[in-house]
């Protein structure tokens, strides 16, 4: 037996260290580990919280070399979470997108990692979360722009911290930088830990809306610079290019795995869901324990105060309102020798106001 063990070992040395881990090479950096390499990088505990899946999803995005993931936070009928993860990291090559969800397929072929939350590396996060979940699916990728996945959990059978509201408390610690000292293991936490760990990574969580706002203006300010060299062309950046509320919330959805309401899409399209603040600059400014739902209440109340049902027709239609008054009243005018000089609409809360000025048959010519 010694012999054997001896033999194997010399066999090791000599051979390339993925024939003993590695079951099958799937191209693109990405592998399909042997059940006993998968088995040995086994992590501590398997997804058991919905804090379980959002850490793994993060984790994902910021081994793809993501430098800003956008976490859409949401839940329904006070049981069911949904999740959305969406960040501009290095994505996942077309051929792979049918296999991401399949146990032992991982980018890391050398050997497993450890970061501020664990092990990881062993190609089963993905697996476990599809495991657990009532819908895990891969909403869009794109090689060098990104990556969107979107997840539906029971609470009942997954469960979540009460409060996901409070932000942990962070303070300086004997000049080491700043660490968590207190506040919920939620998964606000666990965000925290993540920038704590990459500070250079920008990270956002909020609802769907509050999500899709931020993209939306993200891209306005991408496609007013232009594309600049080098930089990554993340999956959101057409968002700007949408002026019409309905196609907003259709293009979020199938290509984001953003559900928002006709509503707030145009709410978005005219600025009244305004940009979430990162958790960076929440680390940054200081913020014990801090209530994100404190901080939204003012925003809501403001947001409701006034609606301005009316700027959901976008100028396009106006236009073409303008048109179809024109031509009738052109219709009216010639029969009483009068000319339309001019015609506009205006939008003005909840009322369209459509004006003309008339004159004599002949006048301004």
């Amino acid at each position: 037996m010694r012999d054997n063990d001896d033999l194997v070992s010399f066999v090791r040395m000599l051979a390339d260290p993925q024939t003993f881990t590695v079951e099958e090479d799937l191209g693109f950096g990405f592998v399909k580990l042997r059940v006993t390499e998968a088995e040995r990088r086994q992590a501590l505990q398997d997804i058991r919280s919905v804090e379980d899946v959002v850490k793994e999803l993060v984790r994902n995005s910021r081994d793809a070399d993501a430098s800003r993931i956008f976490i859409a936070f949401q839940k329904e009928r006070d049981r069911w979470r949904h999740v959305t993860v969406i960040d501009d990291g290095k994505g996942i090559p077309a051929p792979l997108h049918r296999r991401i969800f399949e146990a032992r397929v991982t980018s890391k072929a050398k050997d497993v990692e450890r970061d501020v939350f664990g092990v990881h590396g062993r190609g089963m996060a993905l697996y476990s979360i599809k495991h657990v979940a009532e819908e895990a699916v891969l909403v869009h990728s794109q090689e060098g722009r990104g990556t969107a996945i979107r997840v539906k959990l029971d609470t009942e059978k997954v469960p979540e911290r009460r409060d996901q509201s409070t932000f942990p408390r962070v303070e300086e610690t004997d000049g080491q930088g700043p660490e968590i000292t207190g506040g919920p293991h939620n998964v606000l936490r666990h965000l925290v830990e993540l920038v704590l760990e990459k500070p250079s990574l920008q990270v956002f969580l909020g609802s769907n809306a509050e999500v899709l706002s931020t993209l939306y203006q993200d891209s306005l300010d991408l496609l007013e610079r232009g594309r600049a060299e080098g930089r990554r062309w993340p999956l959101w950046a057409e968002l700007g290019r949408l002026k019409e509320g309905r196609r907003l919330r259709e293009y979020a959805e199938l290509r984001l795995g953003l559900t928002v309401s006709d509503r707030n899409s145009f709410r978005i399209l005219d600025g009244e869901i305004p940009r979430l603040r990162s958790i960076n600059e929440m680390v940054e400014r200081g913020m014990p324990c801090l209530s994100l739902r404190k901080v939204r209440v003012a925003v809501e109340t403001y947001r409701g105060r006034e609606e301005n049902l009316v700027r959901r027709i976008d100028r396009e239609a106006l236009g073409q309102i303008l048109r179809g008054v024109d031509e009738i009243l052109r219709g009216v005018c010639s029969r009483y020798f009068l000319q339309v000089l001019n015609l506009e609409v205006k939008r003005k809360k909840n009322r369209l106001i459509i004006s003309a000025v008339v004159g004599e048959d002949g006048e301004g010519e």
